[in-house]
Parts: structure tokens; C-alpha cells; sequence
């Protein structure tokens, strides 16, 4: 393919140290966020914690609804945000708080239970388990008389077949010993003889709080999510494997691409786009969430995109040019002749992604925000870290190649006067 004359022609890559500075002290300063100040403010997702969105009937504000939730009910580490357009009033409360069952009324189920069942059945609950427990019943729990049984070992489809009218009973058992909004269900196979009681305790405290406080401009509870914070360590550890093995993809997939002098330069822009957005985001005491991850991985492959394009430009350059040109010329030509397609689709995605900033609410404008953040630093890097680390690796290996020729040479000259 032949390259198309550039329309611009600045000096990109007589700069290249200046913003090698520049992007140096960047992510120093999002190391230094990450690691000493302010730190990573996780969400509820890696944190644990409950999500619960509220609706009401007309107007209220962010601090009457904390200050029922904190003061009131005595819920700890609230947040509070509009959820969806100031039109649907809608709002999510955010807490650290998992559950709301005290610890006596726990033993109570537990004792009920295995006061109905014998000892041989088990509840197993936690503090970091939410308003869950898990209930494991005898066989004796059963009607195993009758039972057919194949080569010795009892149907699995009797169990399956008892398990609603004993869940019942569980959902009656719990509500004698104070928890009367359960909702009671087989966990993995009915054979095990295994129960989730789920218990609406943090839903309905704040129910029944809400509607004391606000009257009728309190509607419902939309939705309530609770996890636990060994679930949101395992997310958290999830989302840095998924970023770290999208890195590792892309070096392969840049080295295979194109050749091995491209790969490192992308991958350190890529890792450099991550940590300054992840920074950056941090100091403005963003959340970090699955949504933020999601973002990220969304801005490496939006960047790496853009990568690609200049690569593939200086790669047909370098083509055209033969054996003979200058590496630095070369780059910087390749990157003016792809620098109005890289502004044209920058200031589109820009459009785009602001659009969902300001016109978003709760979740999505922090999506929104760290794709603001990415795809400008994407942008930046793809020219001043992408082009500037394969300048210096093509040298590199161009150097190492220019060597052992000239090995080959004075060991076939060694040879031959032998």
C-alpha cells in the first residue's frame, strides 16, 4: 500500500523527551496515589457492603436520606447518589453493612432448627455472610421409608421431590425465632440436603425506617445486593488478573502482529493508560469498582486500537523505504500522515463518553469518567510512549543484528584463511 503525503507535519518526536518526563512524573504520581495517598477507595464489589436503590414519590435530598440511614437507623460508612435522571427519583445507598441480624437472633434460628431436625442437622452463618444461612438436614429430615433406591444408594429424585414442603418449614422455624421475612431454597443438589435461607432483614429495616421518616414521598425499595467481602476480595483479585492478562495478550498478539521491536512499546503504553487513569481517579476520590474495571480493560483496547493504526503506518513506511532511512524521520513522518485520523476519532469517542459523563447518573457516570480520563492519556501514549520505546527497541535489536553479522563475517574470514 502506498502512504498517503501527511497532512500535518509537526515535530512530534523531537519532543519525545520532554513528555517522556512528563509521563514519568504522571505515573509516579499515581503510584504514589495508589500506594501511600489517598489509596484505592473500593466499592461495595471489592470492599463487601450492600447496594440498595430506593424510589420515591417526589423530591428529597442526598443528606435527609444519610441522615435517617446513619443517625436513625444506625447503618455505618453510607454513601448516598441519584440513581437514573432527577426525574425517576431514584437513589442508591450504599453501606458496608452486610446484615442486620443480631447475633442472638442467629443462635435462635440455629437452636430452632436443630431443635426440629436433631442434632445431626448444622446451620452455618457468619458475620460476613449477609442476612444468609446455610441449613444442612439429616436423612432422618426425610421421608426415606418408601424410598426406591438404585444399586443401594436412594433416589436423588425423593429429596428433590420433599425440598419445597421442607423449605417451608425452615421459612416457618426461622420466623418462631424472630426472622419472618425469609425465603428459603435448595442450594446445589437436592441430595445434599442443602438450604439457602435468604432473610430480607437489611431490606426491610430500611423499609420500615424510610417510610417512618418520609410518609407517603417514600415508594419502595427497588433492589438490595449484598456481598460479602471474601466475594469482593475474590472480585478484586478477578479484575487485576483480567487487566494483567490482557497486557500479557496483547504482547503476544503485537509480537506476532507485527514483529517483537513493536510489543514492548505497546504494552508500555497500555500499562501506562491504566495506572495514570487508575491514579487520576483515585485523587478525585472515585470509587474503584467493577465498573472501573470494566472501564479499563475497555480503555486498553480502545488505545491499543489506536496503537495498532501507527504501527502499521510506520510498518508500510519502513517497507517503502528500503534498507536505508532514518528511524526517527521515519516515526515521526508515519505518525503526522495518521494524526487527523487519530484527532477525528479521539474527539468522537470524547462525544461520546461525555455524553454518558454528564448525562449519566450513579454507576455509569463513573464509567464515563474513567473513559474521559483514558481515551485523552490513550491518545497521548500511542505517540509519545508507543512510538518513542520502538524507536529505541528497533536500535536495539537492529544494533544486536548488525553485530552478529559482523561476527559471521570475521568467523567465515577466520575460516577461509584456514
Amino acid at each position: 500500500m502506498a502512504s498517503s503525503a501527511a497532512k500535518y507535519n509537526f515535530d512530534l518526536m523531537g519532543r519525545r523527551s520532554t513528555f517522556g518526563m512528563v509521563s514519568a512524573a504522571l505515573v509516579l504520581l499515581a503510584l504514589l496515589a495508589l500506594v501511600v495517598w489517598p489509596g484505592p477507595n473500593y466499592g461495595i464489589d471489592f470492599a463487601g457492603g450492600t447496594d440498595i436503590i430506593v424510589r420515591f414519590n417526589g423530591e428529597v435530598t442526598d443528606g435527609d436520606i444519610r441522615q435517617v440511614v446513619e443517625q436513625e437507623l444506625g447503618f455505618e460508612s453510607v454513601s448516598v447518589q441519584r440513581f437514573g435522571s432527577a426525574s425517576d427519583n431514584e437513589w442508591l445507598i450504599q453501606t458496608r453493612e452486610t446484615s442486620a441480624i443480631q447475633p442472638a437472633l442467629r443462635q435462635a434460628a440455629a437452636d430452632a432448627i436443630q431443635a426440629r431436625f436433631g442434632e445431626g442437622a448444622r446451620v452455618e452463618y457468619s458475620d460476613t455472610s449477609g442476612d444468609r444461612f446455610f441449613v444442612h438436614l439429616p436423612d432422618t429430615a426425610y421421608d426415606l421409608e418408601n424410598a426406591d433406591e438404585i444399586a443401594g444408594i436412594i433416589d436423588p429424585r425423593v429429596f428433590a421431590q420433599q425440598a419445597p414442603a421442607l423449605a417451608e418449614e425452615i421459612d416457618a422455624i426461622f420466623a418462631s425465632a424472630g426472622l419472618d421475612d425469609t425465603s428459603t431454597d435448595t442450594f446445589g443438589n437436592p441430595a445434599d440436603r442443602r438450604f439457602l435461607v435468604r432473610v430480607r432483614a437489611i431490606q426491610s429495616v430500611l423499609d420500615q425506617g424510610l417510610r417512618d421518616s418520609f410518609g407517603d414521598v417514600y415508594a419502595n425499595i427497588e433492589r438490595v445486593e449484598t456481598v460479602g467481602p471474601r466475594v469482593g476480595a475474590q472480585l478484586r483479585n478477578d479484575g487485576i488478573k483480567a487487566v494483567l492478562l490482557a497486557l500479557i495478550g496483547i504482547l503476544i498478539y503485537i509480537a506476532v502482529r507485527f514483529d517483537l521491536r513493536y510489543a514492548p512499546g505497546a504494552v508500555a503504553a497500555l500499562a501506562h493508560d491504566v495506572l495514570i487513569t487508575l491514579g487520576l481517579l483515585m485523587l478525585l476520590g472515585e470509587e474503584i469498582n467493577l465498573t472501573i474495571v470494566a472501564a479499563l480493560l475497555t480503555i486498553v483496547g480502545y488505545s491499543l486500537n489506536d496503537t495498532i493504526v501507527n504501527f502499521d503506518r510506520i510498518r508500510e513506511n519502513i517497507e517503502l523505504a528500503g534498507d536505508r532511512f532514518d528511524i526517527v524521520e521515519l516515526t515521526n513522518r508515519s505518525l503526522n500522515e495518521c494524526l487527523s485520523r487519530t484527532i477525528l476519532t479521539s474527539t468522537t469517542t470524547l462525544l461520546a463518553v461525555g455524553s454518558i459523563f454528564f448525562l449519566g447518573g450513579g454507576l455509569i457516570q463513573s464509567f464515563g469518567l474513567a473513559m474521559i480520563i483514558g481515551v485523552i492519556i490513550g491518545t497521548y501514549s500511542s505517540i509519545y510512549i508507543a512510538a518513542p520505546i520502538f524507536m529505541v527497541t528497533s536500535r536495539y535489536l537492529d544494533a544486536r543484528e548488525a553485530e552478529r553479522e559482523k561476527q559471521l563475517k570475521l568467523s567465515s574470514h577466520a575460516s577461509a584463511e584456514l
